[in-house]
């Protein structure tokens, strides 16, 4: 079995992943991920507008995997309004969207097979009748991941079936996946190609003295997104 060194998150919410695409990879037991990340406004649900219009934003996490098998994470996207619902007063993130996430691995990745994951983003979230009826971010998702060494480098196929909750977000039902890559003059850089759905974003992430994770990419190719995260050791980390 082929060891996965470095996996990162899709760090837009803190959990393992490429971009805005989820994958089959978990990292090590015991690491927390404590996360913020600047997000295009093409990255946002379509239902996060003020005055009609998207905005960019920042999201905020803190993910951790209790188990080889299982990992948890709390998040949330800062929200824009004007000061006291007033359309007249001043604009400014007074509020946000939270959000519960889950992931499952029933089966690890093997010589002869991917990694399964499955998963969800905001999975205890508020229902259709709760008071904020939001659910902006809730979808759920299967995943598989298979690494293939490659003259020394790692790469990495993701593919994943993945269903959002409000139809809004209907661009990105469906199947989505990617591809990672690894270089093998410097492990801790990852570089990123996906499909979301509704289009492609290419992007690179790297781990820096082990604990610090930073992440970059373009939506569509050309709209910026990315943050800074730290991989917190909550007993140690393997070698």
């Amino acid at each position: 079995m082929l060891s996965v060194a470095g996996v990162r998150a899709q760090q837009y919410y803190g959990m393992e992943g490429l971009i805005s695409v989820p994958s089959a990879d978990m990292d090590t037991v015991t690491v927390a991920h404590l996360g913020a990340h600047f997000v295009d406004q093409h990255m946002i649900p379509d239902k996060m507008v003020l005055d009609g219009e998207k905005y960019n934003s920042w999201t905020n996490y803190l993910t951790v995997q209790p188990f080889s098998w299982l990992e948890i994470g709390y998040g949330y996207t800062l929200m824009k309004f004007h000061r006291d619902m007033n359309p007249k007063a001043e604009v400014g993130y007074y509020s946000k969207d939270r959000y519960f996430s889950a992931r499952l691995q029933p089966i690890r990745e093997n010589k002869w097979w991917p990694s399964l994951v499955i998963g969800g983003q905001d999975v205890v979230g508020s229902g259709d009748k709760g008071e904020s009826k939001s659910n902006y971010y809730r979808n759920f998702y299967v995943a598989a991941s298979k690494h293939y060494e490659l003259l020394g480098q790692l790469v990495g196929a993701h593919l994943a079936y993945r269903k959002w909750k409000l139809d809004c977000n209907d661009k990105w039902n469906g199947v989505v996946g990617g591809l990672t890559f690894q270089p093998s003059f410097y492990k801790p850089l990852r570089l990123i190609g996906e499909y979301d759905g509704d289009g492609v974003n290419v992007g690179a992430d790297c781990t820096l003295f082990r604990y610090v994770m930073l992440q970059a990419s373009l939506q569509k190719c050309k709209y910026f997104s990315g943050g800074v995260c730290l991989r917190v050791p909550l007993v140690r980390i393997n070698k």
